[in-house]
Order: structure tokens, then C-alpha cells, then sequence
């Protein structure tokens, strides 16, 4: 795992749900918690980011600006790996919300 990966798991999984109000696009606030959806949406970014700077990899490394294969394989490995802790996360709340649906009212 990536240290970046690692991040991105442990801020989703650290974070807590707030009030819709929050979710609306106001500036942060002195002493304001960061909301669950804010995380998600950066980890998302982030995981974008990843994949991005892999895809330029090897393009570079196809068309000969790039003669460092054990970068671009980095690079991939690097996005290849967000990309999947992102999908076991997005697995994790699909079980959670399906456990909740079921929960008797």
C-alpha cells in the first residue's frame, strides 16, 4: 500500500457524517469538522489524480519522452492501487447501507 492510499483509506474511514446544511458548498469555518461526503469527493480527486499521472506515464514511455520504465510502472502501480482500496471502500458503504435498509423500523 501506498502511503498516500493509506491516507485516503484512513481520512474516509475516520471521518463522521454531519448535517446536510454543510454539504451545501458554504467555506470551511474555523473549527468545522470535515464531513464524510467532502472526504469522499477528495479521496475521489485524488484517485482521478492517480490515474491521470499513470496514463501520462505511458503515453511518455510509448512516444519515447519517457525512458524510465520502472517510474511508469511505479505510476501505475500507484493508481492501479487507489483505485482498488477506493473500490473495497465504496464496497464497505454498499453493505453498510444495504445492513441499514434492512434493519427493522
Amino acid at each position: 500500500m501506498t502511503a498516500e492510499s493509506i491516507s485516503i483509506a484512513s481520512r474516509i474511514a475516520a471521518s463522521q457524517l454531519q448535517p446536510a446544511q454543510s454539504l451545501e458548498g458554504h467555506p470551511p469555518q474555523q473549527g468545522r469538522t470535515t464531513t464524510f461526503g467532502e472526504v469522499f469527493v477528495e479521496s475521489l480527486q485524488k484517485v482521478n489524480n492517480l490515474q491521470q499521472e499513470a496514463d501520462e506515464a505511458i503515453e511518455g514511455l510509448a512516444t519515447g519522452e519517457r525512458a524510465d520504465i520502472a517510474q511508469t510502472m511505479i505510476a501505475v502501480q500507484k493508481a492501479s492501487l487507489s483505485f482498488e482500496i477506493m473500490k473495497q471502500v465504496r464496497n464497505q458503504l454498499v453493505q453498510a447501507y444495504e445492513e441499514v435498509l434492512r434493519m427493522p423500523v
